[in-house]
């Protein structure tokens, strides 16, 4: 696995948004286990309530896009709102789907087919959150 990452004062915490607990809790454990500190929502209100809490410790969103209610699209957009800066990754099992063709059209966000390869999900989240 990766080194631990320690970015120069930014914040470095990921906020893991996905309805589904075992979805969820993999992508928790994986990110951890390459250095992370993760926090994990299950829906959209949880996610901006828990964002809104920790927005100095956290520097990264991985959402996934078929969240219940409030769509993981609007979720990451009201994210981008709150924080321009912060770094804002889709998920979806479901890339053929319209919803996810449509975020692909209107998005240039990085966007994972599930299952998550965590390496990639590492990778994009270090080269993004380096201090350089």
């Amino acid at each position: 696995m990766s080194e631990p990452f320690a970015p120069g004062g930014a914040a470095s915490g990921v906020l893991v948004v996905d309805p589904a607990p075992a979805a969820r809790s993999q992508l928790k454990h994986s990110l951890e286990a390459c250095g992370w500190r993760v926090w994990t929502a299950a829906d959209a209100p949880s996610a901006l309530h828990l964002y809104a809490a920790r927005r100095a410790e956290i520097g990264a969103v991985v959402v996934d896009l078929h969240l219940p209610g409030l769509q993981g699209a609007r979720v990451l957009a009201e994210l981008g709102s709150m924080c321009p800066a912060l770094v804002r990754v889709a998920t979806s099992g479901d890339l053929p789907g319209r919803a996810t063709a449509a975020f692909r059209r209107l998005s240039a966000l990085p966007l994972f087919e599930k299952p998550v390869r965590v390496e990639d999900v590492d990778h994009l989240l270090r080269r993004s959150l380096s201090p350089e």
